[in-house]
């Protein structure tokens, strides 16, 4: 993580990391992120449910992967606007081409506990409840949309543990070009 002070302005902190670094991380986290939700469901249910559930969700990936993806990033800018005074009119949406990475990005001033809420939307309601289901109702095909969109939530997990340190009522704006946000 690269963090520097911003020397126009002492009082701010720039708290960033760059997309390639990002990405390799989230790849990373993703074996035992996918032991943890996987176990589990082999110990209560099995293998062969767990293979067949995915092979269904393979079946409609393309729907369920640019879906998903639409969905991850409306629930983080839902959730922003909550917080912010101009709504929806502060979130903006778009893609990093370069590293294929669509984002949301808040252009307010958030309190940090907003900034938190907003980030792990996506990961609650797509990755850890699904896969939650998945493991006690037994079905492959939502456990394994649980796992995709848990590692869809790689980057927000590494922004989260970058905020892990910021008091609560602080501020932070989200860091207009990079992945993290600037502390005021």
């Amino acid at each position: 993580m690269e963090s520097s002070i911003d020397k126009k302005t002492p009082a701010t902190e720039e708290h960033t990391m760059g997309l390639g670094k990002v990405n390799l991380i989230a790849i990373l986290m993703m074996i035992p992120l996918t032991a943890l939700i996987v176990s589990p469901f082999i110990l209560i249910w099995d293998y062969e449910t767990l293979k067949i559930g995915k092979e269904m969700f393979n079946d409609n990936i393309f729907l369920y992967f640019f879906g998903g993806i639409v969905i991850h990033e409306l629930l983080h800018g839902l959730t922003w606007g909550c917080f912010t005074s101009k709504g929806l009119k502060s979130i903006k949406f778009g893609v990093k081409w370069r590293y294929l990475t669509p984002y949301c990005h808040c252009k307010e001033p958030l309190k940090v506990k907003h900034y938190k809420i907003g980030g792990a939307m996506p990961l609650v309601i797509m990755g850890i409840i699904p896969s939650i289901i998945g493991i006690i109702i037994g079905n492959g095909v939502v456990l394994t949309f649980g796992i995709i969109f848990t590692w869809a939530a790689g980057g927000d997990i590494i922004a989260l543990f970058m905020l892990r340190k910021l008091d609560d009522e602080a501020y932070v704006s989200d860091h207009p070009s990079k992945m993290g946000f600037i502390r005021s």
